[in-house]
């Protein structure tokens, strides 16, 4: 063989570099030439050419300027490669703080400890069931089990105080929960969706969460984006938004579930001690039964009265919603309530707030304030 065609048959060599390259990284075993190799094994066959049939100039010339071409060819292809994977990345880093404004709908299923704070986890449940909520670490290991009680149908913040089951307090980080829920057939795991207002980005060990009423979201996890103004009601106030708000509202509703009255007992306040008439309506404003109070058993300020479920002809009230009046002979009444909502509570479609640990559940309609 030539020289010439030594050098032609490298130049092919080298050419498929950088083919092959991609290919010996996976297998850990170097087959083709290198830049370095190459220039070796140049020098190496001119230093060793036959002095008889030496290499053509012009020849020579012209192939070395093609392996100068495949060079930069190569080094071309490589920054290419380069770019395309740092366009990649940049598609890929969501920025959180984009979402501001926006309302979003997201799967949400973890709580962040930071400085010994930590976020409430949210899940929400179609039927009453027992709920307990499983909380994990970053390897997959259960560190603490949140038994939920039995809850009614609606939605539910998840409070944890940041400890193990064994009562130690646990490092800041992000923790994965899963929320399992027994209506009757076993346990199922609950998949949760929030929705609603991205109020802030709180960034936590350099990445950034969305702040929705007061859960973090991570952006990687949002499945619907629509503008704040696109809410149904020209109104962009969520009733999710009022989890962990304090709200007051002239109309308490008062539950009746399974023949029991749900809660404490009724409440209201007197500008006066006086004689007080409570009645109480069912939904289709039809009077229930009638509560009488003498002024000696009420006082300026609080009062509270117990209704036992029961109609004024005895009968045990039907499962629903009900609402009351109060009038005093004397002085002015008012029933208002307010309290920080705790859960959100759906009566055949229509979702209610739940006021604290009260079991008063109050109307978005009927609210006053929001604090």
């Amino acid at each position: 063989m030539s020289d010439s065609s030594i050098l032609s048959s490298m130049v092919n060599s080298y050419e498929a570099y950088d083919a092959e390259t991609t290919s010996t990284s996976d297998t850990g075993s170097a087959t083709s030439l290198g830049n370095e190799e190459f220039l070796t094994l140049l020098v190496a066959q001119l230093e060793n050419q036959n002095p008889l049939d030496p290499a053509d100039t012009e020849q020579f010339t012209d192939q070395l300027a093609q392996f100068s071409q495949v060079e930069q060819l190569i080094n071309i292809n490589d920054k290419l490669d380069e770019m395309a994977g740092d366009v990649e990345d940049s598609e890929n880093d969501i920025d959180a703080n984009s979402f501001v404004g926006l309302t979003v709908t997201a799967t949400v299923t973890s709580m962040t400890i930071d400085s010994g704070s930590v976020t409430p986890g949210f899940y929400e449940v179609d039927e009453p069931a027992e709920v307990m909520v499983y909380v994990y670490d970053s390897d997959g290991t259960k560190v603490a089990t949140l038994s939920q009680g039995e809850v009614e149908a609606g939605s539910y913040l998840i409070s944890w105080d940041g400890t193990d089951d064994a009562g130690n307090s646990l490092d800041d980080g992000e923790y994965s929960y899963v929320v399992m829920a027994n209506s009757g057939d076993g346990y199922k795991e609950v998949k949760s969706y929030l929705s609603g207002n991205v109020d802030a980005v709180s960034y936590q060990d350099g990445k950034g969460y969305l702040v929705i009423n007061g859960v973090l979201v991570d952006p990687d996890d949002v499945t619907t984006v629509t503008p704040s103004s696109a809410s149904p009601s020209g109104d962009s106030t969520s009733v999710l938004e009022y989890l962990g708000t304090t709200v007051s509202s002239s109309y308490p509703i008062v539950q009746v579930e399974n023949g029991e009255v749900q809660g404490d007992a009724l409440g209201f306040s007197l500008t006066a001690a006086s004689d007080v008439r409570v009645t109480i309506y069912n939904a289709d404003d039809e009077e229930v039964e009638t509560i009488e109070i003498s002024a000696d058993d009420t006082t300026t300020g609080e009062n509270e009265v117990t209704w036992d479920g029961l109609t004024s002809s005895g009968h045990v009230s039907s499962d629903g919603l009900y609402y009351y009046k109060v009038t005093a002979d004397t002085g002015r009444t008012s029933i208002a309530i307010s309290g920080d909502v705790s859960a959100i509570t759906s009566v055949d479609g229509t979702q209610y707030l739940e006021i604290g640990d009260t079991g008063r559940l109050v109307s978005v309609s009927s609210i006053t304030a929001v604090e």
